[in-house]
């Protein structure tokens, strides 16, 4: 497996950044870099599961953690929205 360099911005609330630190620090990752590396990982394979089963790990992560305030419907929607593409 070749691994490519990618640079990525992202802006964050303090809160987030106060979050993303928490995980760092609980994970026991060098830096922030290191778990966004994981997250987007960790959202690759999500996204090449068959439908049905991403649902079903996108309703229990939000209804495990809700901090996104969107429902499960509309996590759903999206998801479907996504496919259609």
């Amino acid at each position: 497996m070749r691994i490519v360099s990618v640079s990525v911005s992202a802006k964050f609330s303090e809160k987030e950044l106060h979050a993303l630190d928490k995980i760092t620090k609980e994970r026991g990752l060098l830096n922030r870099s290191e778990l966004i590396r994981e997250a987007v990982r960790f959202y690759v394979s999500l996204m090449s599961l068959e439908t049905i089963p991403r649902l079903s790990i996108l309703r229990a992560i939000n209804e495990l953690f809700g901090s996104s305030g969107k429902s499960a419907g509309k996590l759903i929607e999206e998801v479907r929205a996504e496919d259609e593409i």
